[in-house]
């Protein structure tokens, strides 16, 4: 079970640090491997979609509910479920749609259903996808309300962020920025904080819009974690500040 779930992981992994070249910095000042604090990935609530269809599909390799967080002036709710053999933790979050505007929620409506998850991993892999090309301007107007809910237009199920787990954030946010690579202003959480953590920008990627054209939009951001001794979770504050990582400039 764990094999497949590592295997999972690791093709996640590809797909996403091939759009993120700020994760691949990271990965070669580590000496080509670090150690993944969790995966992140956003949904739309909605039946048969959001966190009760994510949870399922990591249920299946032993990942476990185990903490839950509400961030209600960005109507989002989340989760965190952890794994007993170790493996990274996955926080998954959903967009409580009916809490958004009339408008907001035909707009949303536009994404397709989720289908069901293959059994295969490679193919498991693949469904964690962008969703059609969005229209430009149901982006633009959908970004006014909820800049959460655009990133989901534009990118579905795709991986939202991976976390390098360090020793000392503070000396890794220096070395990143000493490497060229973009980051956060500040560190989340002070010295001494069970859970310190902070972020790069998120790398912009091209997306295809529906009438053809293109455009450049925020994509993923690499978080980089500091974690005491004996804390599993998160701290609600700190992951809200971390949502705005994907906000345009």
């Amino acid at each position: 079970m764990s094999s497949d779930a590592t295997r999972l992981l690791d093709l996640l992994w590809e797909r996403y640090a091939a759009e993120v070249p700020y994760a691949r910095t990271f990965a070669q000042l580590s000496g080509g491997s670090f150690r993944n604090d969790h995966i992140a990935l956003r949904s739309l609530a909605r039946p048969g979609g959001g966190i009760a269809l994510f949870s399922r599909v990591f249920e299946r390799f032993g990942w476990k509910p185990a903490g839950e967080y509400t961030f209600p002036d960005t109507h989002l709710f989340a989760i965190y479920m952890s794994h007993p053999e170790g493996l990274p933790r996955v926080f998954i979050s959903e967009l409580l749609s009916d809490r958004l505007s009339p408008e907001a929620q035909r707009l949303l409506a536009a994404l397709p259903a989720d289908p069901p998850a293959p059994d295969s991993i490679e193919a498991l892999a693949g469904w964690f996808s962008a969703p059609p090309p969005p229209e430009e301007s149901a982006l633009l107007t959908l970004e006014k309300e909820s800049q959460y809910g655009a990133w989901l237009l534009a990118f579905g199920r795709k991986v939202n962020h991976f976390t390098g787990s360090v020793d000392d954030v503070e000396v890794w946010q220096r070395r990143m920025r000493e490497a060229g690579v973009p980051m956060k202003a500040d560190i989340e959480g002070a010295i001494g904080t069970a859970l310190r953590q902070t972020a790069t920008s998120a790398a912009p990627v091209t997306l295809r819009l529906a009438d053809g054209r293109t455009r450049t939009w925020p994509y993923a951001y690499f978080e980089i974690a500091q974690r005491s001794p004996g804390f599993d979770g998160f701290l609600g504050p700190q992951a809200r500040a971390l949502f705005d990582m994907t906000k345009r400039s």
